[in-house]
């Protein structure tokens, strides 16, 4: 297989040394070999990973991966996302996979990594800048059939948006643009997960067999993880104690993305989920139109406050609320 790493991580050198330094409390980029971190001040929002982390030399080689966001933290520090559990190594922090899927009449697969289906990588930093009030910068995926495979099935572009102004809560939004990367489509095929998933901590699992999970779930619906499984809500939070201290991450899906709202995994006692368009029929991503899809990631501590990510919602599909009167 084609390495991309050395000359990207050149790319990424040559944008630091010409970077000038910036002052504050604003959103910044540190360039790393293996990662590249989204920083706030001294505080890290999230490592971005442009290549296989230790844990990857722990698993087999087909549970390597690159091109997701892992460790994503409160702003306390708190670390709310996992990475190759012990019970699903294949399940990356914050990722986007399909699962089961056919391209040139033969099957592939994103997600069970375990199947050699398909591969997803990390192959290139398109850079980054200030605008209207965010902080921005852009990286490219590939999807191919396999780890030996350096022919791209999809391209992905994710742009990830950060406000220039901090809050009580770290937040930023990623735009997937997918195009096929050949003249032929990627049929996704009918199946009960598959899409922009997260997966949280293990402190979140389930302290037992018996035991019922510590990670709690809650849609905008108001529905749990017991009965909110298949449902179609606006956004997901999941939430629980990290080293004893309560935090968690809300997960807003935009109403313009395809079969919005879609429908979700929420998994009965791991600590992830899945906003999943094939869950009742199948579909196409085509060489003439680009698969686009918005999420928008607040990441607290503390309890999570539905009223304020209803609001975030509301301002990131762009609705407009009229006051309660009087």
């Amino acid at each position: 297989m084609r390495s991309f790493f050395l000359s990207n991580f050149l790319i990424l050198s040559a944008f630091v040394a010409k970077a000038e330094p910036i002052p504050g409390n604003v959103p910044r980029l540190e360039m790393g070999e293996q990662a590249i971190a989204l920083k706030r001040g001294d505080a890290t929002i999230f490592h971005y990973n442009i290549k296989p982390t230790e844990e990857a030399a722990e698993v087999e080689p087909f549970f390597s991966r690159t091109g997701y966001i892992h460790p994503l933290m409160a702003p306390s520090g708190a670390i709310v996302t996992g990475d190759y559990a012990p019970d699903h190594r294949h399940q990356h922090g914050l990722f986007f996979a399909w699962t089961k899927s056919k391209f040139r009449g033969e099957a592939t697969e994103f997600w069970n990594q375990k199947r050699e289906l398909g591969d997803v990588r990390f192959v290139r930093f398109h850079g980054s800048g200030r605008r209207e009030g965010k902080f921005w910068f852009e990286v490219e995926h590939h999807f191919t059939s396999g780890k030996d495979s350096d022919e791209a099935i999809l391209s992905e572009i994710w742009k990830i948006e950060v406000p220039q102004e901090s809050s009580q809560f770290h937040s930023f939004d990623i735009t997937s643009t997918q195009r096929c990367a050949t003249d032929d489509p990627l049929s996704i095929e009918k199946y009960h997960y598959g899409g922009m998933a997260i997966r949280g901590t293990g402190q979140w699992m389930p302290p037992s067999e018996s035991a019922p999970p510590v990670g709690k779930m809650v849609t905008s619906e108001g529905k749990s993880r017991e009965d909110g499984n298949h449902s179609r809500p606006r956004w997901v939070v999941m939430h629980g104690p990290v080293d004893g201290e309560e935090c968690g991450v809300a997960v807003l899906a935009h109403p313009d993305n395809f079969r919005a709202p879609q429908w979700v995994r929420l998994h009965p006692v791991m600590p992830y989920f899945v906003f999943a368009p094939m869950v009742e029929e199948p579909f196409e991503i085509r060489p003439e139109e680009a698969y686009i899809s918005r999420f928008r990631y607040l990441v607290f501590d503390g309890k999570p406050d539905l009223e304020v990510i209803e609001s975030q919602w509301n301002d990131f599909a762009g609705v407009e609320v009229t006051p309660k009167a009087e």
